[in-house]
């Protein structure tokens, strides 16, 4: 019994086994990615994850070769619905179920990054061009970066003045829910902006990209 319960409790169990039993090519044309017969490939931020089919190992360079990083490939690749992109920026509230989480996504995700950030703009604006990023005329700084092929994330950042604190916000497209859920798209944004810290920080030095 003890071992059925860790068994159930494996979140990598559920979407390994979805895997297995899809065709390679449904779940490829599902997930916007290529399949070369052996691996998928899937873009992340700058670089490119593999995952074997049907063994789900797992390729990538090593700063995303993380726990959480493996998991969510794995779901975005389950789970993902081929739902075209909405081309409409949502807060993370709006998503489904977002609302749930929200108060927790503002404290853990979008205020450490405010935290950071809030005095450094430059800073985040150089770490947010070495993941790949693209600036854009949102805010003081706007920034898009692409994490897997269908789920863009946009970073907006206002420095403040006398009248206003300073506060920063990330958007979704409206199709997200589409590919990860709220609660793996709040684990997504934290390994996002835990990457640009640590890059900012010279605590990370990213490789140059395939």
């Amino acid at each position: 019994m003890a071992g059925g319960e860790r068994k159930e409790q494996d979140p990598f169990a559920e979407p390994s086994a979805l895997l297995r039993k899809s065709r390679p090519g449904d779940i490829a044309e599902r997930a916007g990615i290529p399949w070369d017969g052996k691996e998928f490939r899937i873009g992340f931020l700058r670089w490119s994850l593999y995952v074997s089919h049907p063994e789900l190992s797992f390729r990538a360079p090593e700063f995303l070769n993380t726990f959480v990083v493996r998991l969510l490939t794995l779901l975005y690749l389950a789970h993902a619905r081929a739902v075209p992109p909405a081309n409409r920026w949502v807060p993370y509230r709006e998503l489904k179920d977002g609302l749930f989480y929200a108060k927790s996504f503002q404290d853990t995700v979008e205020e450490r990054l405010l935290r950071r950030f809030a005095g450094d703009l430059e800073g985040l604006r150089e770490a947010g061009l070495e993941l790949g990023a693209r600036v854009v005329e949102q805010g003081d700084l706007g920034l898009i970066l692409k994490t897997f092929p269908r789920l863009p994330l946009l970073f907006i950042i206002w420095r403040g003045d006398e009248e206003f604190e300073p506060s920063t916000r990330i958007l979704f497209d409206a199709s997200a829910t589409n590919y990860l859920n709220a609660f793996e798209l709040r684990m997504l944004c934290g390994e996002v902006v835990g990457r640009l810290i640590n890059v900012a920080d010279g605590r990370l030095k990213v490789p140059p990209p395939e």
